[in-house]
């Protein structure tokens, strides 16, 4: 674990799985960390096995830079304990998260010839147990005044992707788990109300990484909103989706 060396009291935003290797979600990392440090946030990193250890301490500099603090917290997201164990590790990196943005990613490649039981457990563990995991040790690190104090309130948020509405035929447990995200982003919002607030937040090509970002900034600090799908696409959702390769998922951000 890497930390920085600034002390503050400010709120604590927990992002978990956007150091990923994929070059699009490590856009949107860089600027969701960026973007809630430019806001007065401290930033905590999850970092995988597979996420080049590199760009995350260069994240924590940039952080840094901005003259907020930062952690680099290393966890398997395809492991429950490991990533419920993240709030606890955030909170004593850094402090209690106010909010945790979660990023999933394609488990693999998977068509109706070759889905099978192996691909749909990968990508339920990474995209979808994982957040669940997240949402309830936020929950739990959350104090109960939080019932009737709004300011001790925390937001989950999850950021889904283009193949929610325009599923890739070479992405089949991906899309399937995109969608029970999104509805579990709802269910969620009913079971741990009124403690934490928690928000889906669908990406496309159109935008630019910092656009996502906003629209997390926005809904972290929104607390009127909870249960409910915010699309920051540039109007994707609604086109023909574009060609793909077989195995391309949809929704990649420059």
């Amino acid at each position: 674990m890497t930390v920085s060396a600034d002390t503050s009291s400010a709120r604590v935003v927990l992002i978990a799985g956007a150091l990923d290797s994929a070059a699009d979600a490590a856009s949107i990392g860089r600027a969701l960390a960026t973007g809630f440090a430019g806001r007065g946030w401290d930033v905590a990193l999850q970092r995988g096995r597979d996420a080049p250890p590199a760009a995350a301490d260069a994240l924590v500099a940039e952080v840094r830079a901005l003259g907020r603090r930062a952690a680099v917290l290393d966890a398997d997201l395809a492991l429950e304990a490991e990533a419920a164990g993240l709030v606890a590790a955030c909170g004593a990196a850094l402090g209690r998260p106010a909010c945790v943005v979660f990023h999933g990613v394609p488990a693999g490649a998977d068509d109706a010839h070759t889905v099978c039981h192996a691909s749909l457990a990968a990508a339920l563990a990474r995209n979808v147990t994982a957040p669940l995991a997240l949402a309830r040790a936020l929950a739990d690190a959350t104090p109960d005044a939080a019932r009737t104090d709004e300011a001790l309130r925390a937001c989950a948020i999850h950021v889904l992707d283009q193949a929610l509405f325009h599923p890739a035929p070479g992405q089949l447990s991906h899309a399937l788990m995109q969608a029970a995200l999104n509805r579990a982003s709802a269910a969620l919002a009913l079971s741990l109300a009124p403690k934490v607030r928690v928000a889906a937040l669908v990406r496309g090509r159109a935008p630019h990484a910092d656009d996502i970002a906003t629209a997390a900034c926005y809904l972290a600090d929104a607390p009127g909103i909870t249960g409910a799908t915010l699309t920051v696409d540039g109007g994707e959702h609604l086109a023909v989706p574009p060609a793909a390769g077989p195995n391309e998922p949809r929704g990649r951000t420059p």
